[in-house]
């Protein structure tokens, strides 16, 4: 059993802290940063190894989407610079709007593949900067770092591309059972602790093909790509045994949390994420209406 202390909130929790000069002008290695299209906000550091950017799983950097060919681009380091060329992409390869067959690249660069665009950024520059905290508010929910609802639901309708050409999909969702007391008895500020230390546990557990988002309130939801049904109800298991054997401590009292959970596989009947989540959410009222504290899984037809 894990022990989490939730402290009363201070005048420093409810402080922002501003990062000092110092932290300011740190370096940062160079990267990619995809700032227009469904991956928003994904980010990849460059070394010096080669990175291909493509449709392909096979790519460095995967943006699976018709307008983006299987191998698109190549970037890679020679010396102190960063070049990048075309693999012979069926809608080219923009560099500043210009279409490119091989250029170098430098701080700043804005590169165009399919609908997607990206940014090169070789440190901290106030744009770097600029870019990230509107990524930031744009793609993330600040509390938990989940994403929040509005982008999960962009990344699970890719998933949904993908699901009805034959990947299994499963979609999760999560809801802590009587939330309202914690907030009722000790606080809204310790509720949000409560929030950030769960969301840290489902993240602690989740894979690389799976999607994290906030829907709301007490409400995540996990978007599992290429899982099975048997592989997400393990999964929401595990979820809701580690929230249950948590305990929460708020001024020397434990207060125990549960949670409820629901899931539900891509059936060939779906024709949207909608149809995909609103499946897991009937799953979802259904468990907590056998009593709560339990996960209900359905697949679709």
């Amino acid at each position: 059993m894990t022990r989490a202390m939730i402290k009363e909130p201070t005048s420093t929790d409810r402080a922002t802290i501003i990062a000092g000069p110092d932290q300011e002008t740190k370096e940062h290695p160079p990267r990619l940063i995809v700032v227009g299209g469904m991956y928003l906000g994904h980010q990849l550091e460059l070394g010096d190894l080669p990175v291909v950017v493509g449709r392909s799983a096979d790519c460095t950097l995967s943006l699976p989407h018709a307008s983006v060919s299987r191998m698109h681009c190549r970037i890679w380091r020679e010396g102190e610079s960063y070049y990048i060329e075309d693999l012979g992409s069926t809608n080219k390869t923009f560099l500043n709007g210009q279409a490119v067959m091989r250029a170098e690249l430098r701080d700043g660069d804005q590169i165009s593949v399919g609908n997607h665009s990206l940014k090169f950024f070789r440190g901290a520059s106030v744009e770097a900067r600029y870019h990230q905290e509107l990524i930031d508010l744009a793609v993330y929910d600040s509390l938990t770092g989940f994403f929040n609802r509005r982008h999960f639901r962009a990344l699970l309708d890719e998933e949904v591309v993908r699901a009805r050409a034959g990947m299994p999909l499963a979609a999760l969702i999560i809801d802590l059972d009587h939330f309202k007391r914690i907030n009722d008895t000790h606080g809204h500020l310790v509720g949000d602790q409560v929030l950030s230390v769960v969301s840290g546990l489902i993240r602690s557990m989740a894979g690389s093909r799976m999607h994290l988002g906030r829907l709301g309130g007490e409400e995540f939801a996990v978007a599992m790509a290429e899982a099975n049904q048997l592989a997400a109800a393990n999964f929401a298991e595990r979820i809701r045994s580690a929230i249950e054997q948590h305990r929460f401590e708020v001024r020397g009292l434990l207060v125990p949390l549960s949670a409820s959970v629901g899931g539900a596989m891509w059936g060939r009947d779906m024709l949207s994420s909608a149809d995909l989540l609103r499946l897991a959410d009937e799953r979802l009222y259904q468990a907590k209406a056998q009593g709560r504290n339990r996960v209900v899984m359905q697949h679709g037809a």
